[in-house]
């Protein structure tokens, strides 16, 4: 649970909170709010490191270790050998290591794996609480259903990138959630061109379930454009809307497949092409709405 103290009502009449989101430092007071969420949530370790808490903060540090590939969180962060004798060690590891790490990727590599623990043991309320932290303290990131996805812009994130989750996250869609979660996942990791690709990827594993739940023929060949036009063909949409269906087509047509295929999908000759960050965010909002768009009319149509 969140309060809302004196102090933040008070800087909200001043005019002194945090209304634009940065995503290359994650505060020292945010860190150690989620430190407590975590002893608050998943549990304190006791002396013998037996205990449930205890096994999950080691089990944490050992994947990250072998991510990195070190044999000690704390060698990362010039943490001096004889800091390392503790009573708690995988507690007392993580949280140094969160507390000193200078890189915010790496940091939310934390929060990502301790999120997941919250979502398996059905915290809902942890979650809600460690998104509250990161957005009051101005981290543009937030977690949705394990990942820590970055918010460019909140309206576009509450009314299209989250639904598109919700949705994907049903039966029969995992490959695409996959998908689109890696593409966000890339996008964070500043890999822009790999997160188009993946947003494409994700867009077109849309239509060909779809297509599929229509009884019709998909095969790996098939285009973006020849699976848009199979599905406009199952219409799915009110005939009334013949012309803004066209006007769609030219925009999804022109839209997340053709950025793909333009920027990241052909050969790049002699001369290496970067994908700018902000291509890449409009590549996945578009991506976003046109599956939010199509999921939609499916289940409108069953």
């Amino acid at each position: 649970m969140v309060f809302d103290i004196f102090s933040k009502r008070a800087s909200r009449g001043t005019g002194a909170v945090n209304d634009v989101y940065q995503y290359a430092e994650i505060p020292d007071h945010v860190r150690r709010q989620i430190i407590m969420l975590l002893e608050r949530a998943i549990g304190k370790p006791n002396r013998d490191n037996d205990n449930l808490a205890s096994m999950f903060y080691m089990a944490v540090c050992t994947l990250l270790r072998e991510e990195y590939g070190v044999f000690h969180l704390l060698d990362l962060v010039g943490v001096p050998e004889f800091h390392r004798e503790h009573s708690r060690p995988g507690f007392y590891e993580l949280s140094q290591f969160l507390m000193r790490e200078e890189d915010a990727p790496r940091c939310l590599d934390v929060i990502e794996f301790c999120a997941r623990e919250l979502s398996s043991r059905g915290q809902d309320e942890a979650i809600n609480t460690l998104n509250t932290r990161l957005r009051e303290g101005g981290v543009g990131f937030q977690i949705e259903n394990g990942l820590a996805i970055r918010v460019d812009h909140q309206f576009v994130h509450s009314e299209v990138v989250k639904p598109t989750l919700n949705l994907l996250s049903a039966k029969g869609f995992e490959g695409a959630n996959d998908e689109f979660l890696q593409a966000h996942k890339k996008y964070r990791n500043g890999d822009y061109k790999g997160a188009l690709l993946e947003g494409a990827k994700a867009f077109e594993s849309v239509l060909k379930i779809i297509l599929r739940k229509h009884g019709q023929e998909v095969t790996e060949r098939d285009t973006a454009s020849a699976l848009l036009n199979k599905f406009f063909g199952l219409n799915v949409l009110p005939i009334y809307l013949e012309k803004q269906l066209n006007d769609l087509k030219s925009l999804l047509q022109g839209g997340a497949p053709n950025v793909r295929n333009k920027e990241a999908a052909h050969g790049q000759g002699e001369e290496v092409r970067e994908v700018p960050e902000y291509l890449a965010a409009y590549g996945l909002h578009q991506t976003a709405s046109a599956i939010l768009l199509i999921v939609k009319a499916y289940e409108a149509a069953r």
